[in-house]
């Protein structure tokens, strides 16, 4: 005689007093698209971003460290820039301030070899405004920075 034991396991839905302690999601992939009228310069950059360290108490919330990539294109220059950031958020519901420093590699395809874009820095950095639920599935953000200057990125948290 053979006896079989099942167990189901029920996992009820997070009350609404629960969804406001979850944190933001460890990952983000987006796209930014970076523009400077006065001189003609357009960058599109593909990022992954991934969250190293939380700060439940502080004014600070997270600390990411991303990587991007993608070309620019430059008056009658053109090539591609690749990126490493360092980035704090703050706030803790769905804006944050955001503050990012790291470094930014540009290859010129006209000259073949890389060179920074602007003076003899390689230097990347920006202030912005990022939309980003805790919890939630989409990324906005907008803002100043080098070297995409005025930019809007679009993208997934997971």
């Amino acid at each position: 005689m053979c006896f079989i034991f099942y167990m189901n396991m029920v996992f009820p839905q997070a009350s609404k007093q629960e969804i406001g302690t979850i944190g933001l999601k460890k990952n983000a992939i987006y796209a930014t698209l970076g523009v400077y009228v006065g001189e003609f310069y357009v960058t599109f950059l593909g990022n992954y971003e991934r969250l190293i360290l939380q700060f439940p108490r502080s004014f600070v919330q997270s600390m990411w460290i991303r990587v991007g990539a993608g070309p620019w294109a430059w008056w009658s220059s053109n090539g591609w820039n690749y990126t490493s950031t360092l980035s704090v958020l703050t706030g803790r519901k769905n804006t944050h301030l955001e503050l990012g420093s790291g470094v930014l590699f540009s290859y010129n395809s006209y000259n073949k070899k890389f060179e920074p874009l602007a003076g003899n820095s390689h230097l990347a950095g920006n202030l912005g405004f990022r939309f980003q639920k805790p919890g939630g599935s989409f990324i906005f953000r907008t803002g100043i920075g080098w070297p995409e200057f005025m930019y809007l990125s679009f993208g997934i948290c997971f």
